[in-house]
């Protein structure tokens, strides 16, 4: 936390924090830069035909080990990319970098979407688009309802979409998913809505 404050102070870096409720104990943190990527080590897709892409370092992500094991690495890791779409959406930018520590680090954030550059497997980076989308895609809740089931899908815009599904359709939406998921490159995001438009013949969340 010190080098945090100290690149704070500087202004080189923001560094943001998780405290515990009704304390100022910090149990997250994770720290944004400005920084650039040269396109030899980017694909063409990531590069988009710049020879420097402008990019944020997301740095200094760590949790307490009071926390470590309850899957709030991804939390906060949403946590930081929502503010750097922002952040780019406000004043540009077209990556996300990440530099980790080690491999199993590196297969962490590479689960999550990140690709490695090339010559250097422990720095990843990640399009901003890819990021924005990661975080449109919503979430699911399924309850039962006897012989039926409730679906509400909870947009990003923190609206709460209900529908209802007969079992059988239940089924079609969970093995489009699974045939989704065999079939898509980790790399790639799996929209759930268009999963669940696939299944049902319908988009069933469309309200317009």
């Amino acid at each position: 936390m010190k080098q945090a404050r100290r690149a704070q102070s500087a202004g080189t870096s923001r560094t943001y924090v998780w405290t515990r409720e009704h304390s100022d104990e910090v149990v997250a943190y994770y720290s944004v830069a400005p920084t650039q990527v040269e396109r030899a080590g980017l694909t063409a897709g990531q590069a988009g035909g710049f020879s420097v892409v402008p990019a944020y370092l997301l740095t200094r992500f760590a949790l307490d080990r009071s926390l470590q094991g309850q899957q709030l690495s991804d939390d906060l890791l949403l946590d930081a990319m929502e503010l750097i779409t922002k952040a780019a959406s406000a004043a540009g930018g077209r990556l996300i970098v990440v530099d980790a520590i080690n491999s199993r680090v590196a297969e962490y954030y590479q689960r999550r979407g990140f690709q490695p550059i090339k010559g250097d497997p422990l720095r990843l980076v990640m399009k901003v688009e890819t990021a924005k989308r990661a975080l449109s895609t919503g979430m699911l809740t399924v309850s039962n309802q006897g012989a039926l089931a409730g679906l509400v899908l909870s947009t990003p815009h923190g609206e709460a979409v209900p529908i209802v599904v007969s079992p059988d359709e239940l089924r079609a939406i969970a093995h489009e998913l699974e045939n989704r998921a065999d079939a898509t490159d980790p790399a790639t995001l799996i929209s759930l809505r268009e999963a669940i438009k696939t299944a049902l013949g319908r988009d069933p969340f469309d309200v317009d």
